[in-house]
């Protein structure tokens, strides 16, 4: 048989999860351990006629094949399961490693378990759970995001409570369970532990803790700790409870800033990061001064709490004001203006934070509202001018300011792929969303500039910690099969920092390479446009081979010392006066593209037009690499021929082509082609055609015969028009 199981001292969101596992397959038998919170406890005491559950004891006999676990990662184990190695795991917590990886496996980003369950509920239309079920399932959503307050509450957890609603989830017999009095013996306990209350600031947050020694109270505790918490509002609440195995700890937090869970899972708990328990062991615990052994329990969990309390976010004001320019500032200061008369919250989000916390200078910026961009857009030129542009569809507008400059506004949003490397699909939502839509947590910070929040860092995803440790660090495993480009962004920002792809990013990286072949070539083409904008574009190039991105673009791309010395030739290269004139309106787009065009062009003809096809590069484009490619197999025999010959064969190739060869090939040949362009083509012989036809000569083979023959003379001779007219009178004499 297969089981599904959950912890111990279950609640709402582990029957609820174990529930909805069930209603997936009601072959499964759905089991509660014996220890359930007082809550749940009552409601499955009431309603247990209605409920699938099981329990070890009432458990059909049979042998187990395979065991599903829900809403955790950390089970006790029972002698039936003994031998069983066929595990699935579905949890909201954070993976753990604890169970083998396998493709059944779910770890959702959810504020409850029950959350993404019935996600997959809501796709079979046939299944109804009524009232009893979807409220069962719509308490396990409640309990665990606090009523949806909570800051990890996230969309998904309130679109699947509609849900449940809309399918007979009960909101008044909700409440009689999630939202029950304390018994005596919690009253009792409650007491003793604001008898010994104490607050403490650690890295800028409130931690009260408490203490009680509860050995001869049996009751549940976790209703207690929501109690106090909601009645001190403290940043973070910390019970340090005497039981007869140790000191059990129950910790909530009002912040994401305080991580609980992570401390619990080294003190024997677990738990989320707002709200988690854990034990500390004492074999001598029911002999032991109690007082003294939770002074000595509070004296270990303030020496651990700093290393999962984030230091004050730092107000990046003082280096806005240094590193933008007194009209970026000026700009700032009236949306600032504007948007806290509108009770808007503004921002500037990603590189530009990034930047500024790198003392790199900010060239130009976004400003993320969380809420209607249009509404800030509308009132902003309304009071200083400009025109607006809005794009509802995408939950912008752009202002186009009167001194020239124009600012795009941004409604905070979410997105969600269709498929792997599909565009995204947008929908306004909160900042969270916003940042955690984002390719790496780097570019996840932001600072508000609204009224006295001015200057203030949000970093909910561990930007500033990834950028002091020099780490670039995607948001999810699922980051690179969404959009395969981030391969080619985590290179280039790696690069142009001399930062690191963190270890289990780039585990994600080579394991998920073939999403690169879903991407189009003109995707793939901007991306590798981009890195002739960094200082060295060549790192960038060597980098993609070493990971094995660009064997996913083509097999045949490689890089050696020789492409690497032909880039650094080029960077450092001086361009002479006189190409301005041969290629000036194309420049920019050389010097942007070129050290992509000599890369390329180091690979054979065939190759060259082959990544033509899988790019789709502009026709101009593709001429100029192909010309570069013929220059660097041919030019070097041709470079040994008269003018004439160099000359016909390098006015067939693109100045472009010319220009960027000229600017790491070898001092002779770099000397022809300066010949060229300054002398050699522009010489031409007085004698024209109609001159031809006057002697005689009709148009045709003939004529272009003697007019090539007599350029190349003038050129590999000098011939004056004397000596022209001597050549052609000779050349007509042989029959040429």
């Amino acid at each position: 048989m297969d089981i599904i199981i959950t912890h111990e001292q279950a609640d709402f969101d582990a029957a609820g999860s174990v529930l909805a596992a069930w209603l997936l397959d009601p072959s499964r038998m759905p089991i509660l351990p014996k220890k359930r919170n007082r809550n749940l406890a009552s409601f499955i005491d009431d309603y247990k006629s209605r409920l699938p559950f099981f329990t070890w004891k009432t458990l059909p006999k049979g042998t187990i094949r395979r065991i599903l676990i829900t809403d955790t990662q950390n089970i006790a184990l029972h002698e039936r399961m003994e031998g069983v190695k066929d595990i699935i795991v579905w949890d909201h917590h954070p993976h753990r490693h604890i169970f083998p990886d396998r493709e059944e496996n779910i770890y959702e980003n959810t504020g409850a378990c029950t959350t993404f369950l019935v996600e997959r509920l809501m796709d079979h239309p046939e299944i109804h759970p009524g009232r009893i079920f979807a409220t069962l399932m719509l308490m396990g959503i409640y309990e665990d995001t606090g009523s949806l307050t909570y800051g990890t509450t996230t969309a998904r957890d309130i679109r699947a409570a509609a849900w449940l609603v809309e399918q007979g989830g009960d909101l008044d017999l909700m409440r009689r369970y999630v939202l029950q009095p304390m018994t005596d013996h919690q009253q009792q306990g409650c007491e003793l532990l604001l008898q010994t209350l104490e607050s403490y600031e650690v890295n800028g947050k409130q931690i009260s803790i408490a203490m009680a020694d509860i050995r001869e109270i049996s009751d549940e505790f976790s209703a207690v700790a929501h109690h106090l918490r909601d009645m001190l509002n403290p940043d973070g609440l910390i019970l340090l409870l005497g039981v007869k195995t140790g000191v059990r700890m129950i910790c909530r937090s009002t912040t994401d800033e305080i991580d609980f869970g992570a401390m619990m899972r080294v003190m024997n708990g677990g738990g989320h990061t707002r709200a988690a328990s854990g034990l500390i062991p004492v074999e001598y615990m029911e002999t032991g001064n109690a007082a003294d052994i939770l002074s000595d329990a509070r004296e270990k969990v303030l020496r651990a709490l700093p290393e999962y309390i984030k230091p004050p976010a730092p107000n990046l004001a003082d280096k806005m004001k240094k590193g933008m320019s007194p009209e970026q500032l000026k700009l700032i200061r009236l949306i600032d203006e504007t948007a806290e008369q509108l009770d808007t919250p503004v921002y500037i989000v990603g590189g530009v934070v990034r930047d500024l916390l790198l003392d790199h200078p900010v060239m130009d910026f976004d400003i993320v509202t969380e809420g209607d961009a249009i509404r800030l857009g509308k009132e902003l030129s309304a009071r200083y001018g400009g025109r607006l542009v809005l794009h509802p569809q995408f939950f912008t507008a752009k202002w186009e300011i009167p001194n020239g400059t124009s600012l795009d506004l941004i409604s905070a949003r979410s997105e969600s792929y269709e498929y792997p490397a599909a565009l995204p699909t947008v929908a306004m939502s909160g900042m969270k969303d916003d940042l955690m839509r984002r390719d790496f947590t780097i570019n996840t910070l932001a600072v508000r500039l609204d009224g006295e929040h001015y200057g203030k860092l949000l970093d909910l995803c561990g930007g500033l910690t990834d950028l002091e440790a020099h780490l670039i660090h995607t948001l999810h495993k699922q980051s690179f099969i969404d959009d395969p480009t981030r391969m080619f962004r985590a290179v280039r920002f790696e690069q142009r920092f001399d930062f690191e792809l963190e270890a289990d990013t780039l585990r994600q990286l080579r394991e998920q390479l073939e999403g690169v072949q879903l991407l189009t070539g003109q995707r793939i083409w901007h991306e590798l446009r981009l890195y002739c904008a960094e200082p060295y574009p060549e790192n960038n190039f060597a980098r993609i081979v070493q990971l094995g991105i660009a064997a996913q673009v083509h097999s045949a791309l490689c890089w050696t010392d020789e492409m690497e010395a032909d880039q650094v030739r080029f960077r450092d290269a001086k361009r002479a006066a006189y190409w301005n004139d041969v290629i000036s309106a194309d420049l920019d787009t050389t010097d942007r593209e070129g050290p992509l065009w000599i890369w390329l062009s180091s690979f054979p003809l065939k190759t060259v037009i082959e990544l033509g096809e899988r790019l789709l590069m502009p026709k101009k484009t593709q001429r100029i690499i192909e010309g570069l490619s013929q220059l660097r197999t041919d030019f070097p025999l041709i470079s040994r021929k008269s003018p004439s010959q160099i000359t016909f064969f390098l006015e067939k190739l693109p100045a472009e082509s010319l220009y960027c060869y000229s600017l790491f090939c070898p001092e002779s040949e770099k000397a022809l082609i300066k010949n060229y362009i300054l002398k050699w083509r522009h010489i031409h012989p007085t004698f024209t055609g109609e001159d031809l036809i006057e002697m005689g000569i009709e148009p045709g083979p003939q004529m272009r015969t003697l007019l090539t023959g007599l350029r190349a003379a003038c050129l590999d001779l000098d011939l004056n028009p004397e000596e022209e007219t001597e050549w052609l009178e000779m050349s007509i004499e042989k029959g040429l």
